[in-house]
């Protein structure tokens, strides 16, 4: 069994998440970014397993036209990972599960993995912690066990699976102009092309405020506030949420 990772992390989180969960089926499996606007997908076969990770924003996954383009499989196992920041993956994984579903991939398995909130700090620190791991290797035995039997059924996961579209949370950004280099970059790697790659400013229709631009900045030339939000977040949901998996 090939195993294939993919995942869009614009801040490194969900891309330990999937590192974590695919090295549990495979050492050196083919990890896939699909993060940028050079995004590609791959074409696999019955005998492969792919592991999509994919964050999620107020519930749902990343608003990101084309996101899973170029995916195809063949009644493919996949194994789906929604990485949240301790508040709640909502729709996540049910709308992985019918997208993915739609190009050709089963859901053998389904995990909400809790990772750093980028706006909450605290939420979510050091997770997916040893705690965590312990939970996903037991899972990733069930899988297994599970792959090897010819008549498996899909694992069934909780939330709408095309629920109604939610606006990205606005957070205020900012560049230092004494310190920008002017190279463009931050626009080179926002998945959404929301920002004027000449101007260098946002379109707010377009920001999925998913902090990309901020995170690969060479000099530190961005930042956002959100203060206000991380406030209000860490107050309703401190409680650290366990790891919660689907078979």
């Amino acid at each position: 069994m090939g195993v294939t990772g993919a995942f869009f992390s614009p801040t490194g989180g969900t891309k330990r998440a999937l590192e974590a969960v695919c090295g549990l089926f495979q050492e050196g499996a083919e990890l896939v970014e699909i993060t940028g606007p050079d995004r590609q997908g791959r074409k696999l076969g019955r005998e492969d397993l792919l592991v999509l990770a994919l964050p999620v924003y107020a519930g749902q996954i990343p608003a990101v036209p084309g996101l899973l383009d170029g995916w195809e499989g063949e009644d493919t196992p996949c194994v789906l990972v929604a990485a949240y920041g301790n508040r709640h993956y909502d729709d996540a994984l049910a709308q992985m599960k019918r997208l993915m579903g739609e190009r050709g991939f089963r859901c053998a398995g389904a995990a909400a993995v809790v990772t750093p909130h980028i706006f909450a700090p605290t939420l979510g620190v050091c997770r997916p912690d040893q705690a965590d791991l312990a939970v996903l290797t037991d899972f990733a035995r069930q899988v297994r066990e599970k792959l090897a039997r010819p008549d498996w059924a899909e694992a069934q996961v909780p939330g709408n699976p095309s629920p109604a579209p939610r606006a990205a949370v606005p957070v205020k950004k900012d560049r230092d102009w004494d310190i920008c280099l002017g190279c463009g970059f931050c626009a080179q790697v926002c998945p959404t092309g929301a920002m004027d790659r000449q101007s260098l400013l946002w379109d707010d229709k377009k920001c999925i405020s998913c902090m990309a631009c901020v995170a690969h900045c060479p000099v530190g030339a961005l930042g956002y506030n959100s203060a206000a939000l991380a406030a209000r977040l860490t107050e309703k949901f401190s409680q650290p949420r366990p790891v919660e998996t689907f078979l």
